[in-house]
Order: C-alpha cells, then structure tokens, then sequence
C-alpha cells in the first residue's frame, strides 16, 4: 500500500498546546477521530512524515480527503 501511514500532522487546540501525531494513514478518519476525541480542535496542518515538508492546513468543518 502505497499510502501506508505518509503523514505527519500537528493539530491546534483552542485552549491548549499543539499536538502532534507522527504516523497518520487516512486523514478523513483522523479528522473523524479528531471530532470524537478532541472536539476542542481548531484546524490542523499535514507534512509528509519522510521529508517533513508541509503540504496542506485543514480547519474543522472543512471536506478532508483521505489522501493527498
């Protein structure tokens, strides 16, 4: 599988510091997972895990592929 945990994220809380996940595989379910267990997040930005470069900012609410 190609897609195999590809991606680092690191998510912002309203009232608290930012934290980070370092293997993510599907960001849809992340941002599902997000909601249930983290309601208080505000947006979250994605990095490729092997070369850390940024690659994209997602707020809640937005549409969330599963991979980019």
């Amino acid at each position: 599988m190609e897609h195999k945990n590809d991606y680092s994220v690191i998510v912002y809380f309203e009232n608290t510091t930012p934290k980070k996940w370092k293997y993510v595989h599907t960001l849809n379910s992340f941002s599902k997972f997000l909601d249930t267990k983290h309601p208080t997040w505000k947006y979250f930005n994605v990095y490729e895990r092997r070369t850390a470069k940024y690659v994209k900012r997602f707020y809640r609410g937005n549409i969330v592929p599963a991979f980019l």
